[in-house]
């Protein structure tokens, strides 16, 4: 059976997700190899698939279950790319607007789609035949038709895919939002009490991203144990600031040719002179 192949391929692509996600801080990087793994998988089926013959059982299980799994974790990763990079940064009230409309729009595609979206729920099989089975047949009123690479689509395997892909989207969207409510509502417990910090951060985001960073560098926190992004919150407690951003700072700070630590540098120097102005007196 052709199957074992097709799910090597699967199996190898979400080693590489995972050995991505836990080994890469920064999340647009991450994104970027995830797309280009989904991008790899892909190509290698295709050039399986148009090499073999396969039963239509085994058209059925590609096109029904392998291909719009790859597929929509490309469509998934890529969005998640978008997402990040088109965000707003002005406030977690515009933030949450912005990933409720991603919401709404997913929403309104699952409803102009509620019959396929039905059958795939239902995990039906009675028109498996005609949705996920190749044919040379162009269809007039579907002119994305056209553009589809017939040997290795059939009429519903992206439509398939979209719907996995929005799926996790949703999840994801919904994700952040908790999240953002939870930074709008935090509180840090010292002592067994719960109080609001009056803190307020008065330079940039970025200066107070590249501050945590050295600190996460150090492993001064639990021995070194501690994840990025508990940090990241913690300080947003601290301070009530949302930083949603922090992997992208990340990136920005290695991509600099001089300076690349510039507040930690400015910290440095105003602690010497604070204390060096401290001994003449």
């Amino acid at each position: 059976m052709k199957t074992n192949q097709f799910e090597e391929i699967t199996n190898r692509l979400k080693e590489k997700i995972n050995q991505s996600d836990s080994g890469e801080d920064n999340f647009q990087n991450r994104m970027l190899v995830n797309i280009d793994y989904c991008v790899s998988a892909y190509n290698e089926l295709r050039d399986f698939v148009l090499s073999s013959t396969l039963s239509q059982e085994e058209e059925i299980y590609l096109f029904k279950v392998i291909k719009p799994y790859i597929l929509g974790e490309y469509l998934y990763y890529s969005k998640l790319f978008e997402i990040q990079t088109q965000k707003p940064v002005t406030s977690i009230k515009e933030q949450k607007k912005f990933l409720r409309g991603i919401i709404i729009k997913i929403q309104q595609f699952l409803v102009e789609n509620r019959e396929f979206y039905h059958y795939y729920l239902s995990n039906s099989k009675h028109l498996d035949d005609k949705y996920f089975v190749r044919t040379k047949t162009i269809c007039r009123i579907n002119p994305q038709q056209i553009v589809t690479d017939l040997d290795f689509s059939t009429s519903h395997d992206y439509k398939l895919a979209t719907i996995k892909s929005y799926l996790k989207i949703i999840e994801h969207c919904k994700t952040e939002i908790n999240s953002l409510n939870i930074i709008k509502k935090q509180v840090v417990s010292q002592d067994g009490l719960q109080f609001i910090t009056k803190l307020t951060w008065t330079e940039t985001k970025r200066a107070l991203l590249e501050l945590i960073y050295g600190i996460y560098s150090t492993g001064a926190i639990n021995n070194g144990k501690v994840d990025i992004k508990d940090l990241v919150k913690a300080f947003e407690a601290i301070f009530n600031i949302s930083l949603p951003r922090f992997y992208h700072t990340w990136f920005e700070m290695r991509q600099r040719k001089t300076q690349r630590t510039q507040f930690i540098d400015l910290m440095k120097r105003s602690l010497i002179k604070r204390m060096n102005e401290a001994d003449e007196k």
